[in-house]
């Protein structure tokens, strides 16, 4: 048995929002823990509770959330320490392998520092983003990467020369989900950020703007940077100066329409609780990657919407198309799918049911930590993987 400690982040929007309406300055540190976990978010601590079903000694903190952690600081930490708090917990739950949930976390300063005061056998690192040279000097530090894409195992692999799992996003099927359609009242939802500074969300802007023109039963809530109007600014004066002003303003204005008239972010039982509600869920993948796996087809499809999603590679090793899942290749094509399956009721009752089978019995914590158990043994033992 393995003593396992996952530090783990949140969004801060998602974390804003807990502090705002659940956080209570009364409670105590594993009661606030607690809190916050049944929210729902993201991951959550899925992955340790799964462990714990085979056999692991697991814990979970979460580093960013200041004033949870402060409160672990208070209850079981040395306040007047120059040491850092994640160092003191480390010390505290004495785990020999270490998962790191945030490659941006992974600096080589914190690494060292672990390994220089702990006893910990193994660091593991997650990461499923874009591979900027920090990222990619962060996961040379670790024993293992863990990844969500086949393309970005092949990057990690390329760049990294690591040992680099691929465990794919699922859903938690403890999760209460289904709802009957009929029962659905949203047409068309989409949940998701458009963020001006990574330039990873820019496609999404016309797709939204017609999915606000063409269906007025929606639900679409975009999470934007609090710097927008910043970034905006920045943005189309650099368009100006560069004389591509002419092409670029019916995009600006399509942003702010979509700025002004979105529901703010939601995540977490909030986000799940309009999904139950929701006849066809809209997904997009960041405009960089080639390969679909991204966290909303699992929560879409879990929560038994229709998901219609761009069409990426490996698709198809997830989801059967066209009978658990749908797919897009133009704006053109996503509005006629969606007008057609809501005139046709009983075929998209039929897909996102067999989605939302699929995802309960394939997409599961369940199954995805034994992956990820063999790869710790194989490092922890050092096999060939």
């Amino acid at each position: 048995m393995y003593n396992f400690l996952r530090i783990s982040s949140v969004y801060p929007t998602f974390l804003n929002q807990f502090n705002k309406f659940y956080y209570d300055s009364n409670d105590n540190y594993e009661a606030l823990l607690k809190k916050l976990f049944s929210q729902n978010y993201s991951i959550s601590n899925n992955i340790t509770k799964a462990l714990s079903e085979i056999n692991y000694q697991c814990i979970e903190i979460v580093e960013n959330a200041n004033l949870i952690q402060n409160k672990w600081l208070q209850e079981y930490g040395d306040k007047n320490s120059s040491e850092n708090i994640i160092i003191q917990q480390i010390k505290y739950y004495k785990p020999d392998i270490i998962y790191i949930g945030n490659a941006s976390l992974a600096d080589k300063f914190l690494i060292e520092n672990i390994k220089k005061n702990t006893k910990v056998k193994k660091i593991f690192c997650f990461n499923c983003a874009p591979l900027t040279n920090n990222i990619i000097k962060n996961l040379k530090n670790v024993d293992g990467v863990i990844t969500c894409t086949q393309g970005y195992k092949e990057q990690i692999l390329n760049r990294v020369n690591n040992n680099v799992l691929l465990m794919r996003h699922c859903f938690n099927s403890k999760v209460k989900t289904k709802t009957e359609n009929n029962s659905r009242e949203i047409d068309i939802t989409f949940i998701g950020s458009i963020f001006l500074k990574q330039g990873l969300h820019m496609k999404r802007v016309s797709l939204i703007y017609k999915l606000f023109k063409n269906f007025k039963n929606n639900y679409i809530a975009i999470n934007f940077s609090k710097y927008f109007f910043v970034q905006f600014l920045f943005s189309f004066i650099r368009s100006i100066f560069f004389f591509k002003i002419h092409k670029n303003f019916s995009f600006y204005l399509k942003l702010l329409f979509i700025y002004f008239f979105s529901k703010k972010p939601i995540f977490g039982n909030e986000m799940l609780n309009i999904l139950k509600k929701t006849k066809i869920l809209i997904n997009t993948h960041i405009d960089d990657t080639e390969y679909a796996g991204n966290m909303r087809l699992f929560e879409g499809t879990g929560m038994g919407c229709l998901v219609i999603t761009d069409q990426k590679k490996d698709l198809d090793k997830l989801f059967k198309i066209g009978n658990e899942i749908e797919t897009f290749k133009s704006e053109d094509e996503l509005i006629k799918k969606c007008n057609y399956f809501l005139k046709n009721e009983d075929e998209l009752s039929k897909i996102s049911n067999n989605g939302y089978l699929r995802t309960l019995n394939d997409h599961n914590y369940k199954d995805r930590v034994l992956l990820l158990d063999k790869f710790i043994q194989n490092i922890v033992y050092e096999k060939n993987i």
